[in-house]
């Protein structure tokens, strides 16, 4: 009961930070480089208006339709179960030394079987891993959530930013997403505060109105998440770039697991192809169709 209550205050938290985003955070943001700071240049120079307008909505619209995609895009759960009375006879199994027996005749009747598919993570009595909570065998980057309250294909970890997982169906959103939030909040800081120096430089009176007021907290509003973002959009590119998610960095601070090698790591190049060819799109764009037609039961390793 005591998880429960954990699981929904943390979807709450994520409804709520949702809520800011989208009401408070995005509204304002867009008011105060459209309005205050792009349409007032028509007059003086309608070259520059129309510039940065055409580069904002830009960015503004790629990080929109992926924070959508990453907020609504199943992250992807784990594809199959096995009942009861398989359950009780793989333990049955394992009991007596019978596991060969077991896997030929599960081979048999299907080849996608978590017990016949090629694993390189297992327990350290050889067995497949399995969820007790989901009755499912985990294939290789499967986790339990525990705020979801179901196992999800190769977990990075639950966001309360979107109030979703981000696992294997989402992933590449969630990094174009951090990428796009980046750029964006870069660009309007950038463009705020050359038009500080400006005023500056032209010695204009800096009256403190309602307008400055919004200037100000949009523009350490962006610095503020520029910075965070920076740094942790970097992390997760590193990340990319060596086939690791958040779960398998944290599990490797484990004295016990440091000095193991990654073994999904297939280089620089590979690696970021697999993400772009997990959702079928090579563009750095959020396509259309979101879903690949198969969930996969095993990744490649080296």
């Amino acid at each position: 009961m005591a998880a429960d209550k954990w699981s929904d205050q943390i979807r709450a938290c994520g409804l709520f930070f949702i809520s800011i985003v989208v009401l408070m955070v995005i509204p304002l943001v867009y008011h105060c480089f459209v309005f205050l700071t792009a349409l007032p240049l028509w007059g003086p120079n309608p070259a520059s208006c129309v510039t940065l307008l055409i580069c904002f909505h830009i960015l503004f619209i790629l990080l929109l339709v992926s924070y959508w995609k990453v907020i609504f895009t199943d992250a992807g759960g784990v594809p199959y179960e096995l009942d009861e009375a398989w359950i009780s006879e793989l333990n049955l199994a394992h009991r007596f030394g019978l596991e060969a027996e077991v896997s030929e005749r599960v081979s048999d009747k299907d080849e996608n079987s978590p017990l016949t598919v090629p694993s390189a993570e297992r327990k350290l009595d050889g067995r497949q891993r399995y969820c007790r909570k989901c009755r499912k065998f985990k294939p290789d980057r499967a986790h339990h959530c525990k705020y979801c309250g179901r196992c999800v294909l190769k977990m990075d970890h639950h966001c309360p930013w979107v109030n979703n997982c981000i696992g294997y169906c989402n992933y590449k959103y969630f990094i174009l997403f951090c990428s796009y939030a980046t750029i964006t909040s870069f660009y309007v800081a950038c463009t705020i505060f050359i038009g500080f120096i400006t005023t500056l430089i032209e010695r204009r009176p800096i009256q403190f109105t309602v307008v400055e007021f919004e200037y100000f907290v949009v523009f350490c509003l962006m610095v503020a998440v520029t910075v965070v973002l920076t740094g942790f959009t970097g992390f997760h590119y590193m990340l990319l770039l060596k086939n690791m998610s958040t779960i398998e960095h944290v599990e490797k601070r484990d004295p016990t697991k440091k000095d193991q090698v990654n073994p999904f790591d297939l280089g620089r190049e590979k690696n970021w192809r697999q993400v772009r060819k997990d959702l079928r799109c090579s563009l750095p764009l959020p396509p259309q169709g979101f879903l690949p037609p198969f969930l996969p039961h095993s990744f490649p390793h080296s």
